[in-house]
């Protein structure tokens, strides 16, 4: 009698339902998807909006600004230790200080990263790049104009010095104190920056490559035509990404020329992206300081 008893028992194991929870339970990343794309494009300037949909997984639409990530901060801080968080993104980018503090954490708790439609400016060097478990909506746009870098802190140097050139110049009691500050606060970022990179095998020449980089001379077939719009941002073929250690598990970006800047332009923004060229993207960077 007991043979066939187990017998039935294996039978009634293999045509039992999965237990409700496990069968009902929503793809967070399907349901983060269906919820950007019912909001408007141009809803990331005016509405970025934050949805948690579990303890585990959370979205983000918007443009990225100091205070649009709380929920997001709130959300990581509280998911369970065994857990891996899983964030769902649609963003043309924003603040780079505010995305790399979020990154720090996604980074630390080896969250997922999913890419819906676009990642650009702070959002694909920090939210995309800045993680190991990395994924796109297929023909999703990933452009990258550059990060914290000795480039940028003497951008800013320079705007102070104009600052100070200028009818309200006299007003800054301590012009040296104020150039001490922007180099320290902009190295302190950098240092961030590319430990983030180092950390997870990814080339911090993601950004440094954009230091003086002439995209005006760039062949115009890498920019989908020849065309006024100023030339914001580049982007990367699958050969590329492998070699800085962006590429993601799994999706393709878009990556033909003419198709990326008529993605673009259905967005109305008024400026285009290159692919980006090879010489720039190779080799080591520079440390801050």
């Amino acid at each position: 009698m007991i043979e066939p008893l187990i017998s039935f028992l294996m039978l009634l194991a293999i045509v039992s339902p999965a237990p409700a929870d496990a069968a009902s339970a929503p793809d967070p990343v399907q349901a983060c998807r269906a919820w950007i794309e019912e909001r408007a494009w141009s809803d990331q300037e005016d509405d970025p909006q934050s949805l948690v949909l579990s303890p585990q997984a959370a979205c983000f639409d918007g443009a990225i600004a100091s205070g649009a990530l709380g929920t997001l901060h709130a959300w990581i801080d509280a998911v369970p230790e065994a857990t891996r968080p899983v964030l769902v993104v649609r963003s043309r980018g924003g603040d780079s200080e505010t995305a790399l503090g979020l990154a720090e954490k996604l980074q630390a708790r080896d969250a997922s990263v999913h890419v819906v439609e676009a990642c650009a400016s702070a959002c694909a060097n920090y939210f995309y790049a800045g993680v190991r478990d990395r994924h796109v909506q297929d023909g999703s746009l990933l452009l990258f104009h550059g990060g914290f870098s000795g480039h940028r802190r003497a951008q800013a140097l320079a705007a102070l010095e104009a600052f100070l050139d200028g009818p309200q110049g006299a007003k800054v009691a301590h012009p040296e104190t104020s150039r001490q500050a922007i180099r320290q606060t902009l190295d302190a970022l950098q240092v961030r920056q590319d430990a983030l990179y180092h950390r997870i095998g990814v080339e911090p020449r993601i950004v440094h490559g954009f230091d003086g980089l002439d995209v005006d001379a760039l062949d115009d077939a890498h920019c989908g035509g020849s065309s006024p719009a100023p030339r914001h941002f580049l982007y990367f073929d699958d050969a590329q990404m492998a070699r800085l250690g962006i590429a993601p598990l799994s999706g393709r970006t878009e990556q033909d020329p003419q198709r990326v800047n008529a993605a673009i332009a259905a967005r109305g923004a008024e400026f285009i992206a290159c692919l980006a060229p090879e010489a720039e993207f190779a080799g080591a960077v520079p440390r801050a300081g």
